[in-house]
């Protein structure tokens, strides 16, 4: 009995900073990411994660109140969504703007519409 009282609330905070800890990305920064990913790779450019910082952190102003700021991680899941895409769909994306966003997006934003 004394182990349960123990181990159940430890279970718990455990939990809880393992949740806490993990990244959480809004679907508006995914969006923004797979609009800017599709853009970069439709026009044959380089849609690295460097590349993406610095089109992101390029366009702050020097007078914005609210700067927007690389999230390294959901670019690197990016190019791994991308990675386990087919070589024919890969091919289609780079050739169709739209068809890379609903690629992406089936992955990243699922139920989600794409226009």
């Amino acid at each position: 009995m004394l182990k349960i009282k123990f181990l159940l609330p430890l279970i718990i905070v455990i939990s809880a900073i393992v949740w806490w800890l993990m990244p959480h990305y809004s679907d508006e920064d995914k969006g923004y990411y797979i609009a800017m990913f599709c853009t970069l790779t439709h026009d044959g450019r380089d849609n690295s994660p460097q590349a993406m910082q610095q089109i992101i952190e390029g366009s702050n102003s020097d007078y914005a109140l609210q700067k927007i700021h690389f999230q390294s991680g959901l670019a690197a899941h990016l190019q791994t969504v991308w990675q386990d895409l087919s070589p024919e769909q890969q091919q289609k994306a780079r050739q169709e703007s739209l068809s890379c966003r609903q690629a992406m997006s089936e992955k990243l934003l699922p139920g989600k519409a794409v226009q």
